[in-house]
């Protein structure tokens, strides 16, 4: 899966060095296909500073998780393009649950309805090394708190997580809020490319996938589709 994920990196605009964190038993074949590898660090968090190492305060990195089987250098070149024209310091990939259902039928997801539409979460993030350092104790305090609410309100406020809870919360009032809190400014990117979010976490998830990408083999294959083999 990893292999599908730095095929699309690699051919698409705008990325350079490729690091990958990821376990010793890496393929060599696969990890020859980036410039540096990271041991994993068991945490998420921890596994996104590994990766960031080295980097300048100021510099940027494109953070791409590695389950994400249907990715393809359009889908990466059109999430960094708009990432890129918000100007901010982190900008986190969100798509539309309609794009979900239309490329991908029976797809798992978890969706949040929000005043602007009902979108799920990518697996995309453009971010600023320093504004990851400055952000991180509050993504840590809420990955901790998810499924305690009350935990969540301290965080974040009531206000706004009754209005995430009734669907009255707007994308903007969000990204103001932990402008707020953090100083960092977090934009989200609707991203019409729905294969940044299909990544896969259940053995029902990997079935659906490998349908997918047999039915975008075969369609490729056709008789008078661009890139048909002769």
């Amino acid at each position: 899966m990893v292999q599908f994920v730095l095929d699309a990196l690699r051919a698409a605009d705008g990325v350079g060095r490729i690091v990958i964190v990821g376990p010793p038993a890496m393929p060599s074949a696969v990890a020859a296909y980036a410039h540096a590898m990271v041991p994993d660090q068991g945490r998420l968090l921890e596994n996104v500073e590994a990766g960031l190492g080295g980097l300048a305060a100021d510099a940027y990195a494109l953070v791409a998780a590695a389950d994400l089987p249907l990715l393809t250098a359009r889908g990466v070149t059109v999430f960094l393009a708009a990432a890129r024209a918000l100007r901010a310091d982190i900008a986190y990939g969100i798509v539309g649950r309609a794009d979900v259902m239309r490329a991908c039928p029976g797809a798992r997801k978890t969706f949040v309805r929000l005043r602007d539409g009902v979108f799920t979460g990518g697996s995309l993030v453009l971010l600023r090394r320093a504004a990851f350092d400055r952000v991180r104790p509050l993504l840590a305090g809420a990955i901790a708190a998810r499924k305690r609410p009350w935990d969540l309100a301290r965080l974040f406020g009531l206000r706004t997580l009754a209005e995430l809870a009734t669907g009255r919360l707007r994308i903007a009032s969000l990204e103001a809020r932990v402008a707020h809190i953090t100083g960092v400014r977090v934009r989200a990117v609707v991203c019409p490319e729905p294969e940044i979010a299909l990544d896969v976490d259940r053995p029902e998830d990997l079935a659906l996938m490998a349908q997918r990408l047999e039915a975008r083999e075969a369609a490729s294959c056709a008789p008078g589709a661009a890139g048909a083999r002769p």
